[in-house]
C-alpha cells in the first residue's frame, strides 16, 4: 500500500482579536439579558462563547453555595422566569453552532442549579419547558442531524436534565425522550478518532457515543428507582446496545458500564430478576467476553486493566448460586420439569423452552463453550468457578466445549488436559444429595450419565489416556495424562465414599438399594472408561530402572505418578487388579533407599550415598506403594524376592526401622499390624504386635563404620542385625508354628517340675505369647551354641529380646510373669558360661547386663532396693574419660554427631564400671550437644538395679530436648522411695498422658501398676502409694479415653487376681485399706449399674462375710467391707440392716458401719430404680436409738413419711430440680401412716436441736396426722419455737396454717402474743429468692386469711412493718400479699397502700431500663395481674409509670400489657391521654415498631394500648393529627392489629362525622410502593394475597364488626380486609376510574374484582349490595374501555348478571359460593393467561349460555381427567371443592351431584397420595363444619363407619386433619338426631376412631397431645352419652402423655400470681380447610404438659368408674400445680387440698 505522503489536519489555530473587538464576560444579569435580548445573530454568536466559558463547571468541580455564578444565575433566573431570555434567542437562532451554544449553555445552567437544593425551584421550571412537546421535538431534531457540536450539546443537555435534583425529573425525561428516533443507534458508533486509547475520551472531554452512553445508564442508576423498572420493561434494547461494542471503549466508560450495570441492576433487589436477565442474557455476555482480549494495563501504573474489571464484574454474576444469572441447581440432579424453579428464577428463553431444558442454567451453559481456557488464564479460572457454582453444567460441557483430548506435545493440549483435571478435581456437591430444607439424604440417587460425566468425561477418555501413557509418548505427555488420570480416580474414590456413607445412613440393603445399584454402576461403567491395568503396569515397569544423570527429574517424576496410579487403581477399582497379572511384591524394592540399589547382602554402599540417592519424591512414591499393599489381598509378605534369600518382611522391617517420616512409619505400622496380627503368629492376641514392633531397635540413631569394643569386636548396626535374626525366626516360625507352642508349654511344665517353689502353668500357657518367642529362643540357643552370630549382631539381638520381654511382661497375669522368667533364666544360664564370646569378654558382660536388666524389670519390687550388679571399683577413670569427652568439639557432620553421640551409649552398655548418677548427667549433657534423638537410646540401656536415673537429671535433659519417655520403662525405674514421692508420681502420669493414649496403653500400665502392688506385699508404704498410682491413672484415663473404654479397662482390672487379692483380704493393712477405698471411691460409681455389675462378685463376697461378722459378733473387721457395701444388692442391704440389733447402744464400729449402711440405701432409694421393698418408718425410728444425731437418719426419716403422702402435698417446688425429670413419678402410698403413734410428733417437737430435717418431719406429721394440730398448737403457745431459726419456724408454720384450711379453729386457738410475735418474727431478717422467702409469704397469707377478728390488727401491723421496710426490696413480696388477700374483706386499707407504693417503685424501675432482674419482672406481672381486677387506681400514680412506658418501653411487651391493665382501672384525664396518644404517635421508632419488620406480637401489644386509649376519651382524642400516622403503618390485613387500627379509624368517622376516605387517597398496602392517587393505591395490592382472600374469604366478617372494638376471630396477616377493599373499590369508583387500557389490565391483575365478585356469595347484605353496584360500575366502564381482554371480561360478568336475580325485599341475592369461585377464576385467567386452569375455565364457559348455580361447575371433568395434566386438574378441583363448601347452599349443590361419595372412593383407592388425600381431608372437614351436611353425611352416608375403617389402615401424616374432623362431628353433630337413629353407637364409634388414632399417632408430639386433650376433653363433656366408651381412648392417652414425658423435663417453680408456663393456643372449632394439617407450636413443652394433664384428670373424673389412669393422672396433676403454682392451676389447687384432707382423715 502506498505511503501517505500528506500530513494529517491540523488543530485549527486562534486567532486573536483585534483591539476593541474583546467581548466582555457578562458580570451582571443585565449584561447576560443585554446579550440574549440582541437581535443581531453576529453579536449573539460572538457573546454566547464568552458566556458559555463563564458559566461551565468542570466535571470534577465542587460548586460551593456561595459560587459566584450561583449568584449570577439566581439574579438572572429571578427577572427572566424559567430562562425565557434563553428560549427567545433559541427561537429566533437558525445557525446550528449558534444553537449549540445556547443548549450548551443551557446544560450548564441546569448543572450549576442542581448541584444545591435552594436552586433547584430556579431549574425546574426550565426543565418544563425543555420536556413540552415542542422543544423535544427540536432536540430531537438535532438528536438527527449532522451537527456534532450540536448532537453533543442536545446530548449534554439530556443528562443534565436526567441528574438533576438526583434524578427528581428522571422520569419525566423517560416519557419525553423520543426514543422512536431511528437515528438514536448512529450515537453509539460516533466515537472521537484519536491514537491513544485514553486520549480522545475523558470524564473532562467526552465524545457523542460517551455522553449517549452515560444518559442510558442514568435510568439504570441506583438513584433512579422509580423509572429503572419502567425502562427495562419497556426500552430495554436501548441498555442492551451499549454492550455491543464496549469493548472498543476507554477503560474509563468500561468502568462506568459494569458498575452501573451492578450498582444499579444486580444490587438493586427491587429489580425483578427477570428484567436483569433479560439484559443479561447470551449476547450481552459474548460481547463482554471480548474485553478480555485487552489484558495490559492502558494506563501508567498497570491499574487500568479492562481484563480485570470485565473478570471481576462476571466473577460477581456468574459465580453466586441464587445471585447475578447464576441459579441454585439441584447438583447432580436433573432440573424437575415442573415446579421445581421458583417464578422469578424463570427467564423469557426458559419460558419459550418449556420443561424440555433439564438444566437451571441455560445461558452459563451455552456461555462456558465461549470462553477461551487454554489461552486465558482468566478465563479458565471464571470457568472453574462456575462449575463449582453449577455442578450441573460440567456434564454438557465436554461436548459442547469440543477441547482437543488427542495427546500430543503442545502447549494447548496441555492446557486442555491440566483444565480437565481441575474440573474433575472440583469437590462432591453433598449437599445436592440432601431432600430439599432438610437434612436427610435423599432415596433416589443423581442419574449415572450425571456422575460419570464429574469423574471420567465420555470424550475418548480410555483411548487418549491409553495413548498418552504408552511407551512412545513424550515424557511431559505422559506425566499430564498420568496426573489428569489420577485426578479422575481420586474424584472416583470420594464418590464411592461418599454413596457408601448415604447408604449406611439410609440403611439400604446391598442388592435392592437405589443408592447401592448406582455405586455399582458407577463403578462398572469407570471399569469401562479407564485404561486397562496393564498399560498402567507396563508405564510403571517403564520406570523402575535406574534413571539416566541427565532425566533424573522427569525419571522421578513419572516413576512417582505410577505409583500413584497403582494405588490408587487397587483403591477404586480393585477387580480390576485382581484381573491383571502383576505381582504386588514387586513394589516392595521401591521401599529401599535410592532406586534400585543393591540389598544389604549385595552391596556395600555407604550411608552418605543412600542418603544423596534419596530423591524427596521417593518418600511420597514409598507412601503410595505402601498404601497399595494396605488394601491388596495379594501381598504375600513372608515371600522371598526374586534372586535373593531377603523377604519382603525384612524389607519392611528394615523400612520400619529405619525411616525418620512420620507418614512412611505411620503406614508401615499400620500394614506390619495387619498382615502379622492376621497370621498364625498371632492369632491369640493380635493386640501383641504393638509390642513386637515397639521392641525393635530404632535405626534413626546408628553407629557409624569402624566402631569397635574395647577388646577388638567390630560393632555394626543393630537395625541389619535384629531384622535379619527376626526374619529368619519368622520363617521357621511360619512353617511349624505348632511345634513351637508345644516346646513352649513343655519348657514351662519341665520347669514346674524341677521348681517345687514356681507358680504353677495351666494348660493354656501358650496365651502368654506368641510362638514366635519360643522360635526366637530356640534361634538364639542355636545360634550362640553354633557361633553363628557375631559379637555385635549377638548384642541386638539380646537387647531386642530384652525389650520384647518387658513390654511382654506388661499385659500379663502373674502366671505370665513366671514364664517370663523361665525364658530369661535360659537364656541366663547359658550367657553364665565363659565358652561364650571368650575373645570378647565386653559383649559377653554386655549380654548378661542386658539379661539382668530383663531379669530386674520382671522383679520389680520384689524383694525391694536391689545393690548394683556392677562394683564401682574405677570411678576416677571414668570421669578422666568423661573429662575427655567433655572437650571434644561437635562435629559440623550430621553423621559424625550421631556416631559420635551413639559411641557414648555403647561405652555405657560395655564399660565394665558402672556410671554414677552425676556421670549420666555428664553424658547426657554431651550427647544433647551432639545428637538429641540419641537421649532416648541412652536411656534405654540404663538399669533399673543402678538407680541411675532418678538420681540424675537425664529426665530435665529430656523434657528440654521434647524426647518422649515411656511409662512402663520409667516406672520399673522407681524404687519405693520413688512412689512415695508425689512429683515421681505425677511424672508417671504426664508421661503416659502427655501424648494420644490408646486403652491398650493404660491396661498396660496398670496392669504394671498391679504386679508391682503384688511383689511389695508386706511394704504397706509402697502398696498404698502404688494404688495412689493407680487412682490417678484412672483419673487420667477417664478423661482421655471414651466411656466404653473405661468401662472395659474397669472390668479387666476388676478381674484381675491381683486386685481380687487385694480387694478381698481381711488382714489389710489400715492405711493400704484407707487408700483402696480412696481408689474405689474415685474410679467406681456406686450409681452406675455398669460399674456394679463390674464389682457385683467383690460386693457379693463382703456381703456374705458381713453378716458372719454380725452373726458372730467380729465387728472389728467391718471397716474392712465400707467400700463395697454401696456396690451391694438391695436385698443384702436389707438382710445385713436386719441383723444389727437395735435393742441396745453399740460401738464406734457398728455405729459408723450402719451410717455408711443407711447411706447406700438412702441411695439406692433416690435412685430411678428404687427399691421393691422399702424401709419401714418404723424400723427406721427405732434405729435413732443407735444413731439418735444421725443427720442422715433424720433425713431418710423425713423422706420416708412424705413418701406416704400424695405427690406435692404442700405445694412448693425445691429450687433444685431432679434431673431425671417427670420420670421420678410416684402414686401416693399411705402404707405406714397408721402404725405411726398419734403423738409422734411431740418427740420431734421437744428437741433441742433443730436440722433441716427435723422441721420436715414436724411438717409432714402436721400433714399426715389430724392429731398433730393440737400438739402443735400446744406448743407453740408454750412458746418453745423461740429456740428455733426464722427458716425452720416458717416450715412448721406454713405446715400448720395449710392444715387448718379444712380446720380454722386450729388458728384462733392460738394466743394474741403467739400470733403477733409469730408475723413479727416473720417479717425480720427477710430472704432473699428461693423457697424460704415463698415459705414466709404463705404463712403471712394464711394468717389474713383465717384469722378474721384479727386480722385489721394484723393488717395494720403488717403495714407498718412493711412501709419501714426500703421499697426496692419488697416490691414483689408486698404484689404477692395484694394477690392473694385482695378478695379478703378488712384488708382493703392494706392492699391499696401497698399498691400505691409498688406504683411509685414501679416508676423508679421501669426508668432504669438496666436492672430487669427475675424478682423485678415477676413483681411488675403481679402488678398487671392485680390491675385487671375492679380495684380502683390513682390517676397521679398511673400517669407517670405510662409516660415512661410510652417514651422509653414500646418495645416491651410486658410493659405494654401493664399500661393496657392501668387503662382500665384508671380515671385519666383527656389532656393526659392525648399526651399520651401524642407520644406514641410521634415516637421516633413508631414506624418501626409497627412496620412491616416488626412481630406481631409487638404490634397487637401497640395497637391494644392505642385502642385503649383512644376510646377513653374519643371525643377528644379522634383528632386528624392523630389518625394520619395509623393510617401509614395500617396494612389492610385480617390481622388483630389491623383490624384493630381499622376500628380505630372507624370510631373516628363515628366521632367526627367524617369521612377518612381522604386519608387512603396515597395510602399505599405496600410500604415499598407509593401512590399519586386512589387509583393507584387500588393497583398496588398484592395479586397473590388478593387471592388468597378470595378462596379462603372471611365469611365472618360483617361491615358491623369491629364498631366497639375488635373480637376474638382468625387472625391471618396474609388476607386482605374485604371491607378495606370493598371501601377502597368504591372509592376509585367515584373518583378516579380506569380510563387507559393498561389501568383496568392492571386493576384486574390485582384480583380486586374477583374479590367483589366472591363478595357475592357472603352472607352479610351489605357486603352483597356494595359489591353487586361496583361491579355494575365496573361492567359500564369495561364497555367504553378498548382494552384487548374487554369481550372476556364482558362475557364473564354478562353470565354473572343473567343469575343475579332480585329477591322480594330488592337486595342481591346470596350465589353459591360454587358460581363465583369459577367465575373468580375464569376472570383471573383472562388476565393471567400462562395459568393453566385459564383455557379450562373458558372453555366451561364458553360451551353454556348461561350458568348453573344449583351444580357444582367442571366437577367430571376436571375429576376424572385423563389429559397429561390429570394431577394438576384433579388437585385443583378438589380444592376448589374445599373452599366452596362454606354454607348449607353450598352442601345442596355438592349433595346434587353426591359429590362426596365421589372423593370417598377416590380417598381410600389412593393410599401413597398425600396431597390428593389432604385434600379430600380438607373438603371433609368444611363438610363437617355444616350442621346440616354433617348430619345428613352421618346419617345417610355411614360417615362415622367409614372413618373407622380409614383409621383401621393407617394415617400417617393425617394425625391432626382426622381429631379436627372428630371434634367437628362433636361439637356440630345433632346429637338428639343420632341418638334416635343410632342409640349410643355413634358415640363408641367416635371413640374407637380417636383410640385408633391415639394409638397410631407416630412419634409423641405436644402439639398432637394438646389436641387429643382437647377432643377427649369435649366428648367427656357432651350431656346423655356412656362413658365408659371413653376408658379406652383415656388409657391411650395417657400412654401417650408418659412417652411424651421422657422428652419433658421439671423446669422451676413459677412465683405465685405470674404466668411463665404457656402452653399452646388451640383453635376452637369448627375446623375448617384452613391450617387443617397444621400442628399447634408448642414453645413450652412442660407448659403444654400440664395443660393436658389437668384436661384428661378431668376426663379422669366424668367416667362412672375409677380407672388406673386416675392416680396416674392425680400424682401428676400435683407436680403440675408445685410448678404452676395455685394462681396457675386452680384445679391443682383444689385437688392438692382435697387430697391432704383426705390423707388427715385417712389417719
Amino acid at each position: 500500500m502506498p505511503r501517505k505522503t500528506t500530513e494529517p489536519p491540523r488543530k485549527r489555530a486562534k486567532v486573536e482579536r483585534p483591539a476593541g473587538q474583546h467581548t466582555e464576560v457578562p458580570s451582571n444579569i443585565q449584561d447576560i439579558s443585554q446579550v440574549l435580548r440582541t437581535q443581531n445573530p453576529d453579536i449573539l454568536a460572538k457573546a454566547l462563547p464568552t458566556l458559555r466559558s463563564k458559566l461551565y463547571p468542570r466535571p470534577d468541580e465542587v460548586i460551593s453555595p456561595q459560587d459566584e455564578r450561583l449568584q449570577l444565575l439566581k439574579s438572572w433566573l429571578e427577572e427572566s422566569h424559567g430562562a425565557s431570555d434563553l428560549f427567545d434567542a433559541w427561537d429566533r437562532t437558525n445557525q446550528l453552532s449558534t444553537i449549540a451554544l445556547l443548549v450548551t449553555i443551557m446544560s450548564s445552567t441546569l448543572t450549576l442549579l442542581s448541584s444545591h437544593l435552594p436552586y433547584h425551584q430556579y431549574g425546574l421550571p426550565i426543565i418544563r419547558t425543555l420536556l413540552s412537546t415542542r422543544w423535544t421535538r427540536q432536540l430531537s431534531a438535532y438528536l438527527g442531524g449532522s451537527h456534532n457540536d450540536l448532537i453533543l450539546a442536545t446530548l449534554k443537555l439530556f443528562n443534565a436534565i436526567s441528574a438533576f435534583g438526583g434524578g427528581c425529573e428522571r422520569k419525566a425525561v423517560f416519557e419525553a425522550f423520543p426514543w422512536d428516533n431511528k437515528t438514536l443507534p448512529k450515537l453509539l458508533h460516533m466515537r472521537r478518532r484519536s491514537k491513544g486509547t485514553d486520549a480522545g475520551v475523558s470524564p473532562s472531554k467526552p465524545d457523542i457515543r460517551t455522553l449517549y452512553v452515560l444518559f442510558i445508564l442514568s435510568f439504570v442508576d441506583r438513584d433512579a428507582p422509580s423509572v429503572k423498572t419502567a425502562f427495562l420493561e419497556q426500552r430495554r434494547e436501548f441498555f442492551v446496545s451499549i454492550f455491543k461494542s464496549l469493548n472498543q471503549d476507554p477503560y474509563l466508560v468500561v468502568q462506568r458500564v459494569l458498575q452501573a450495570s451492578w450498582d444499579g441492576l444486580w444490587s438493586d433487589q427491587k429489580v425483578k430478576r427477570t428484567l436483569k436477565i433479560g439484559v443479561f442474557g447470551e449476547a450481552t455476555l459474548s460481547h463482554l467476553v471480548k474485553l478480555y482480549d485487552r489484558a495490559v494495563p492502558e494506563k501508567e501504573g498497570g491499574l487500568h486493566v479492562p481484563a480485570d474489571i470485565v473478570h471481576h464484574f462476571l466473577l460477581a454474576i456468574c459465580c453466586r448460586p441464587g445471585q447475578g444469572i447464576c441459579f441454585k441447581d439441584r447438583g447432580w440432579y436433573v432440573r424437575e420439569a415442573e415446579g421445581s424453579v421458583p417464578v422469578d428464577e424463570e427467564d423469557t428463553t426458559e419460558r419459550k423452552r418449556g420443561s424440555s431444558a433439564k438444566i437451571h442454567n441455560k445461558i452459563l451453559a451455552n456461555f462456558l463453550p465461549t470462553l477461551k481456557i487454554n489461552e486465558d488464564p482468566r478465563q479458565q479460572e471464571l470457568a472453574l468457578k462456575i462449575f463449582a457454582a453449577s455442578p450441573e453444567l460440567v456434564s454438557g460441557y465436554w461436548s459442547a466445549a469440543a477441547l482437543t483430548f488427542e495427546p500430543r506435545l503442545s502447549s494447548k493440549w496441555i492446557a486442555n488436559i491440566s483444565f480437565t483435571g481441575q474440573v474433575i478435581s472440583q469437590a462432591v456437591p453433598t449437599s445436592s444429595f440432601l431432600l430439599p430444607g432438610t437434612t436427610e439424604y435423599n432415596p433416589m440417587p443423581p442419574p449415572l450419565s450425571m456422575i460419570i460425566a464429574n469423574i471420567l468425561p465420555s470424550v475418548g477418555t480410555k483411548a487418549y489416556f491409553t495413548k498418552g501413557l504408552q511407551t512412545g509418548a513424550a515424557g511431559l505427555v505422559q506425566h499430564c495424562t498420568a496426573l489428569t488420570l489420577a485426578k479422575c480416580l481420586k474424584k472416583l474414590a470420594e464418590v464411592i465414599c461418599t454413596f457408601k456413607r448415604i447408604i449406611a445412613a439410609l440403611e439400604e440393603e446391598e442388592e435392592g438399594g437405589q443408592w447401592s445399584q448406582r455405586r455399582k454402576e458407577v463403578e462398572k461403567e469407570s471399569r469401562r472408561r479407564v485404561p486397562e491395568f496393564q498399560v498402567i503396569v507396563a508405564f510403571s515397569q517403564q520406570h523402575l530402572n535406574s534413571p539416566n544423570a541427565q532425566n533424573t527429574s522427569k525419571h522421578t517424576l513419572l516413576s512417582e505418578v505410577s505409583q500413584r496410579l497403582l494405588w490408587l487403581y487397587q483403591e477404586c477399582l480393585p477387580d480390576v487388579v485382581a484381573e491383571g497379572r502383576f505381582e504386588v511384591g514387586k513394589l516392595v524394592l521401591t521401599l529401599a533407599e535410592g532406586w534400585l540399589m543393591p540389598l544389604p547382602e549385595d552391596g556395600k554402599n555407604k550411608r552418605e550415598d543412600q542418603l544423596q540417592l534419596f530423591s524427596p519424591l521417593q518418600k511420597v512414591k514409598q507412601l503410595h506403594v505402601l498404601r497399595l499393599l494396605n488394601t491388596s489381598d495379594r501381598f504375600t509378605w513372608s515371600g522371598k524376592i526374586a534372586s535373593s534369600s531377603r523377604t519382603y518382611f525384612q524389607v519392611l522391617l528394615k523400612t520400619f526401622c529405619t525411616t525418620n517420616v512420620r507418614a512412611l512409619h505411620t503406614t508401615l505400622h499400620v500394614l506390619l499390624q495387619q498382615v502379622l496380627a492376621t497370621s498364625v503368629l498371632f492369632q491369640e492376641d493380635p493386640g501383641e504386635v504393638e509390642l513386637w514392633l515397639a521392641s525393635l531397635p530404632s535405626g534413626i540413631v546408628c553407629r557409624g563404620p569402624g566402631t569397635e569394643t574395647p577388646d577388638g569386636a567390630p560393632l555394626t548396626d543393630e537395625v541389619d542385625g535384629v531384622v535379619t535374626f527376626l526374619d529368619e525366626c519368622t520363617q521357621r516360625c511360619l512353617k511349624t508354628p505348632y511345634r513351637y507352642m508345644e516346646a513352649m508349654a513343655d519348657l514351662f511344665q519341665s520347669n514346674d517340675a524341677c521348681s517345687p517353689d514356681a507358680v504353677p502353668v495351666d494348660a493354656q500357657v501358650e496365651t502368654v505369647a506368641s510362638p514366635l518367642l519360643m522360635t526366637v529362643l530356640e534361634q538364639i540357643l542355636a545360634k550362640i551354641n553354633g557361633r553363628l552370630m557375631s559379637p555385635s549382631d549377638a548384642l541386638s539381638v539380646f537387647t531386642f529380646v530384652r525389650q520384647l520381654v518387658f513390654k511382654l511382661a506388661s499385659k500379663q497375669e502373674e502366671a505370665g510373669y513366671h514364664a517370663l522368667q523361665v525364658i530369661t533364666g535360659k537364656l541366663e544360664a547359658r550367657m553364665a558360661s565363659d565358652d561364650v564370646f571368650e575373645n570378647h569378654p565386653s559383649i559377653r558382660g554386655a549380654i548378661r547386663r542386658e539379661l539382668s536388666i530383663a531379669t530386674a524389670c520382671l522383679r520389680h519390687l520384689e524383694t525391694g532396693p536391689r545393690s548394683n550388679v556392677r562394683e564401682r571399683k574405677d570411678a576416677d577413670a571414668v570421669g578422666v574419660f568423661l573429662d575427655r569427652v567433655e572437650q571434644v568439639p561437635v562435629p559440623e557432620n550430621e553423621t559424625a554427631r550421631m556416631t559420635s553421640a551413639y559411641e557414648l551409649v555403647d561405652w555405657v552398655r560395655l564399660v565394665d564400671v558402672p556410671p554414677a548418677p552425676m556421670d549420666i548427667s555428664r553424658l547426657a549433657s554431651v550427647i544433647r550437644r551432639f545428637h538429641n534423638p540419641t537421649l532416648k537410646a541412652l536411656l534405654e540401656v540404663l538399669s533399673p538395679l543402678e538407680g541411675q536415673l532418678w538420681e540424675s537429671n537425664i529426665l530435665e535433659v529430656l523434657e528440654e530436648a521434647h524426647v518422649e519417655v515411656d511409662f512402663d520403662w520409667l516406672f520399673v525405674h522407681c524404687s519405693d522411695m520413688q512412689f512415695g514421692d508425689k512429683q515421681c508420681r505425677a511424672k508417671l502420669f504426664y508421661v503416659l498422658f502427655s501424648r494420644q493414649v490408646t486403652s491398650f496403653d493404660v491396661e498396660r500400665a496398670m496392669r504394671l501398676v498391679l504386679h508391682g502392688i503384688v511383689n511389695s506385699d508386706g511394704r504397706t508404704g509402697t502398696t498404698k502409694d502404688l494404688l495412689l498410682l493407680l487412682s490417678e491413672l484412672f483419673s487420667g484415663a477417664a478423661a482421655s479415653l471414651e466411656n466404653r473404654d473405661v468401662l472395659n479397662l474397669k472390668a479387666t482390672i476388676a478381674v484381675s487376681p491381683a486386685f481380687l487379692g487385694l480387694c478381698l483380704s481381711v488382714d489389710i493393712a489400715t492405711e493400704v485399706h484407707d487408700a483402696l477405698q480412696k481408689f474405689i471411691q474415685a474410679t467406681f460409681n456406686p450409681t452406675s449399674l455398669d460399674d456394679k455389675k463390674v464389682l457385683a462378685p467383690i460386693a457379693a463376697q463382703w456381703a456374705g462375710s458381713v453378716k458372719e461378722m454380725l452373726s458372730s459378733e467380729q465387728h472389728d473387721k467391718l471397716r474392712l467391707a465400707k467400700p463395697w457395701i454401696r456396690f451391694m444388692e438391695s436385698s443384702e442391704l436389707y438382710a445385713v440392716l436386719n441383723l444389727i440389733d437395735n435393742s441396745q447402744q453399740q460401738g464406734s464400729v457398728i455405729s459408723g458401719f450402719l451410717e455408711e449402711l443407711l447411706s447406700a440405701v438412702d441411695q439406692l432409694q433416690g435412685s430411678n430404680d428404687g427399691l421393691p421393698v422399702e424401709v419401714p418408718v418404723a424400723r427406721l425410728l427405732d434405729l435413732q436409738k443407735q444413731l439418735p444425731e444421725s443427720p442422715l437418719l433424720e433425713g431418710m426419716i423425713a423422706r420416708s413419711l412424705a413418701s406416704q403422702l400424695p405427690v406435692a402435698y404442700d405445694g412448693i417446688l425445691p429450687t433444685s430440680l431432679p434431673s431425671e425429670g417427670l420420670a421420678l413419678l410416684r402414686l401416693p402410698r399411705h402404707d405406714h401412716l397408721t402404725s405411726l403413734p398419734p403423738d409422734l410428733i411431740s418427740q420431734f417437737l421437744e428437741r433441742e436441736t433443730w436440722t433441716d430435717s427435723t422441721a420436715q418431719i414436724v411438717a409432714v406429721l402436721l400433714y399426715a396426722q389430724a392429731s398433730s394440730s393440737p400438739i402443735a398448737v400446744h406448743w407453740l403457745n408454750s412458746k418453745k419455737y423461740q429456740r428455733l431459726s426464722i427458716d425452720h419456724l416458717s416450715i412448721v408454720f406454713a405446715a400448720f396454717l395449710d392444715c387448718s384450711v379444712s380446720d380454722a379453729d386450729q388458728v384462733t386457738q392460738l394466743s394474741n402474743d403467739v400470733l403477733f410475735g409469730l408475723l413479727e418474727q416473720l417479717l425480720s431478717e427477710w430472704p432473699g429468692l428461693g423457697e424460704r422467702r415463698l415459705r414466709r409469704l404463705q404463712c403471712i397469707c394464711y394468717v389474713l386469711q383465717q384469722d378474721a377478728q384479727r386480722r385489721p390488727r394484723l393488717s395494720t401491723l403488717l403495714q407498718k412493718k412493711v412501709l419501714s421496710l426500703p421499697l426496692e426490696s419488697f416490691a414483689f413480696e408486698a404484689m404477692y400479699i395484694v394477690r392473694r388477700v385482695l378478695a379478703v374483706p378488712g384488708c382493703e386499707s392494706m392492699v391499696a397502700s401497698f399498691v400505691d407504693r409498688v406504683l411509685q417503685w414501679a416508676v423508679r424501675h421501669i426508668s432504669n431500663s438496666g436492672d430487669r432482674d427475675d424478682d423485678a419482672r415477676n413483681a411488675l406481672e403481679l402488678l398487671t395481674n392485680v390491675s385487671r381486677s375492679k380495684l380502683k387506681l390513682k390517676a397521679h400514680l398511673v400517669e407517670p409509670l405510662l409516660t415512661i412506658i410510652v417514651k422509653s418501653h414500646l418495645h416491651d411487651l410486658a410493659a405494654l400489657d401493664l399500661a393496657v391493665s392501668l387503662l382500665r382501672n384508671t380515671e385519666l384525664k383527656p389532656v393526659v391521654v392525648n399526651r399520651l396518644l401524642q407520644n406514641i404517635l410521634q415516637h421516633e421508632n413508631f414506624f418501626n415498631f409497627l412496620g412491616k419488620d416488626s412481630t406481631p406480637s409487638q404490634r397487637n401489644g401497640i395497637t391494644r394500648l392505642l385502642d385503649g386509649l383512644f376510646r377513653l376519651h374519643p371525643t377528644n382524642t379522634c383528632h386528624p393529627s392523630h389518625i394520619e400516622p395509623l393510617v401509614q403503618v395500617y396494612g389492610g390485613t385480617m390481622s388483630t392489629s389491623d383490624r384493630r387500627l381499622l376500628s380505630i379509624m372507624r370510631l373516628f368517622e363515628a366521632e367526627k362525622r367524617t369521612s377518612i376516605s381522604p386519608f387512603f387517597s396515597k395510602w399505599s398496602p405496600s410500604p415499598d410502593a407509593s401512590s399519586a392517587n386512589i387509583l393507584e393505591v387500588v393497583q398496588n395490592f398484592d395479586p397473590v394475597k388478593m387471592l388468597r382472600t378470595c378462596l379462603f374469604f372471611p365469611g365472618w366478617r360483617r361491615f358491623a364488626d369491629d364498631a366497639k372494638g375488635v373480637k376474638e376471630s382468625p387472625n391471618d396477616d396474609h388476607m386482605y380486609d374485604p371491607l378495606l377493599v370493598i371501601a377502597l373499590s368504591a372509592q376509585m369508583l367515584v373518583e378516579s376510574p380506569p380510563t387507559a387500557a393498561l389501568a383496568w389490565v392492571k386493576l384486574f391483575r390485582t384480583n380486586v374484582v374477583s374479590l367483589l365478585i366472591r363478595c357475592l356469595s357472603s352472607k352479610d347484605v351489605n357486603i352483597r349490595e356494595a359489591a353487586s353496584c361496583q361491579l355494575s360500575m365496573i361492567f359500564d366502564g369495561i364497555q367504553k374501555s378498548n382494552m384487548q381482554e374487554k369481550s372476556q371480561a364482558l362475557y364473564v360478568l354478562q353470565l354473572l348478571k343473567n343469575v343475579m336475580n332480585p329477591t322480594a325485599d330488592n337486595v342481591p341475592r346470596r350465589l353459591p359460593t360454587y358460581s363465583t369461585l369459577i367465575l373468580l377464576h375464569a376472570l383471573r385467567g383472562i388476565f393471567y393467561p400462562s395459568n393453566f386452569i385459564y383455557p379450562r375455565t373458558a372453555r366451561f364457559l364458553l360451551q353454556r349460555p348461561e350458568l348453573d348455580v344449583t351444580d357444582v361447575p367442571m366437577l367430571f371433568n376436571m375429576l376424572y381427567s385423563n389429559s397429561d395434566d390429570w394431577k394438576k386438574e384433579r388437585g385443583w378441583m378438589i380444592r376448589m371443592l374445599a373452599d366452596g363448601m362454606t354454607s348449607t347452599e353450598d352442601w345442596r349443590v355438592l349433595k346434587r351431584r353426591h359429590t362426596w361419595d365421589l372423593l370417598a372412593s377416590l380417598f381410600q383407592s389412593t393410599k401413597k397420595d398425600r396431597a390428593l388425600r389432604a385434600g379430600i381431608l380438607e373438603v371433609l372437614a368444611n363438610l363437617t363444619c355444616n350442621a346440616q351436611a354433617c348430619n345428613s353425611l352421618i346419617l345417610k352416608s355411614s360417615l362415622l363407619s367409614w372413618i373407622e375403617i380409614q383409621l383401621i389402615y393407617g394415617h400417617h401424616g393425617e394425625t391432626m386433619a382426622w381429631l379436627r374432623i372428630l371434634e367437628n362431628i362433636a361439637v356440630i353433630a345433632d346429637t338428639s338426631k343420632l341418638e334416635r337413629a343410632m342409640g349410643m353407637e355413634w358415640f363408641a364409634v367416635i371413640c374407637r376412631s380417636l383410640s385408633h388414632i391415639v394409638q397410631m399417632s407416630g412419634d409423641p408430639d405436644a402439639g398432637t397431645l394438646c389436641q387429643i386433650a382437647a377432643v377427649v376433653l369435649r366428648l367427656s363433656l357432651m350431656e346423655g352419652t356412656v362413658k365408659h366408651h371413653l376408658e379406652p381412648v383415656l388409657r391411650h392417652a395417657v400412654a401417650y402423655l408418659q412417652t411424651l414425658e421422657s422428652r419433658t423435663q421439671l423446669r422451676a417453680p413459677v412465683q405465685p400470681g405470674t404466668t411463665s408456663f404457656s402452653p399452646p393456643e388451640l383453635v376452637s372449632p369448627p375446623h375448617g380447610a384452613q391450617g387443617l394439617h397444621i400442628t399447634p407450636t408448642v414453645t413450652d413443652t412442660f407448659g403444654a404438659w400440664g395443660a393436658v394433664v389437668e384436661t384428661l384428670w378431668r376426663v379422669s373424673m366424668v367416667l362412672d368408674d375409677r380407672v388406673p389412669e386416675w392416680d396416674t393422672l392425680t400424682s401428676r396433676l400435683l407436680i403440675w400445680r408445685r410448678s404452676a403454682g395455685d394462681d396457675g392451676s386452680q384445679l391443682g389447687e383444689w385437688v392438692r387440698e382435697e387430697s391432704v384432707r383426705a390423707t388427715r382423715a385417712y389417719s
